[in-house]
């Protein structure tokens, strides 16, 4: 009784893995691009692994270059307006795998997970854009938008270069931002080790950052601020003209340029420096 157990045991584990194995893809580097058809789309999510390429142009259009026997695993589907590309099996090596997507103004969103990789080959003109960073994804891009929000959380990295009127960004998670920034109005809020470093100039800036959030804008020249630190968090800022700052616990807030400032919180061990640029 205790051998068929034993043999029925592992038989099951054979099993299971035999199918797993048959769920990877190994690239057989002979590089192939297929056209593909697809419906509008205003909104896109990359799901797994992939590189994905934006190109900025009036119709919208699909490419997809691998390796000819991963094409078939390269899932590319539009359903109520949002185009999702992931991959049907685990693919373990390729020469390359890029999807290039032609894109116009009528994009509001791009969601990325699982260690997607995207980045503008130009600039995206766009009205209003919507970008959600998560599991490790890596965005590079550059926008020209009246209204940008950029969430981005576990791990996630972005690079970005933007002109807009109004910029929000959310970090959260060991996240990290690197920009250059031209805005009317900035709102920034980051926590949990992120890190965010802008280059550029604001009108004006709020800023909310707790946990160890580090904020890095010695080089991003703005007029007006209203600065928040918490716990271990720490900001450097550059204003010209004023500055209301609340700082406490451990926090603390380097201040670039002669502003005027406004103690509004100073609490426990917090402290605000002043600094020559």
């Amino acid at each position: 009784m205790k051998n068929s157990y034993l043999i029925a045991l592992f038989f099951t584990i054979f099993v299971i893995g035999t199918s797993f194995s048959q769920d990877k893809l190994k690239g057989n580097r002979e590089i192939t691009t297929e056209e593909r058809e697809i419906a509008e789309f205003d909104k896109i999510e990359v799901i797994d692994n992939v590189e994905v390429e934006l190109l900025y142009n009036e119709n919208q259009d699909l490419k997809v270059k691998a390796d000819s026997n991963l094409l078939n695993a390269i899932i590319t589907e539009v359903n109520d307006g949002i185009l999702t590309i992931k991959t049907s099996t685990k693919i373990t090596r390729k020469k390359e795998l890029k999807i290039i997507i032609q894109v116009n103004n009528y994009l509001t969103e791009i969601n990325a997970y699982n260690n997607a990789k995207i980045k503008t080959t130009n600039v995206l003109n766009i009205d209003s854009l919507t970008v959600n960073a998560f599991d490790n994804a890596d965005f590079s891009l550059k926008l020209n938008a009246k209204i940008v929000t950029v969430n981005a959380k576990k791990n996630s990295d972005l690079n970005l270069e933007i002109l807009t009127n109004d910029l929000f960004v959310n970090t959260i998670q060991n996240s990290a931002i690197k920009g250059n920034v031209n805005s009317q109005n900035t709102f920034i809020s980051l926590t949990e080790k992120s890190d965010i470093s802008f280059k550029g100039n604001s009108e004006n800036l709020e800023l909310k950052a707790i946990g160890n959030g580090h904020f890095i804008g010695k080089e991003f020249s703005i007029k007006n601020a209203i600065v928040n630190t918490e716990n271990n968090a720490d900001a450097f800022i550059n204003a010209s003209e004023t500055i209301d700052i609340s700082t406490i616990n451990t926090s603390e807030v380097y201040i670039y340029s002669n502003p005027k400032i406004t103690i509004t919180n100073f609490l426990d061990k917090a402290s605000i420096h002043k600094r020559e640029l």
